[in-house]
């Protein structure tokens, strides 16, 4: 009885591993068509940019604009407590007087 289980087991490997190949690969003609159409469509989107989701430079030009305010606002609550314990604060103004001509542009 072992030997006709046996018997049985690798006749199925020897037919399933074979198929597996064909199946696997999607060379069956219903797999083969989808395939190709979403590779020429990717194709296509990695030579337009990838399919959009970059930013304007407005936008681009508005989110540096809003984290150089938020930059400058932490700069000057930083130049107010070293003024307050007395420490050199040159550095700090140095670095809020170029926050605020990026602003000014």
């Amino acid at each position: 009885m072992k030997l006709k289980k046996a018997l049985k087991l690798s006749f199925g490997v020897l037919v399933a591993f074979p198929l597996s190949f064909f199946v696997g690969n999607d060379i069956l003609a219903n797999h083969l068509k989808g395939n190709f159409e979403y590779e020429l469509s990717n194709e296509t989107l990695l030579a337009c940019g990838g399919g959009g989701g970059s930013m304007s430079p407005t936008v681009k030009k508005a989110q540096k604009a809003k984290k150089a305010k938020a930059k400058l606002l932490f700069k000057k609550k930083q130049l107010s407590k070293m003024a307050a314990k007395g420490e050199s604060t040159t550095k700090l103004e140095a670095e809020i007087a170029e926050l605020e001509a990026l602003l000014a542009k």
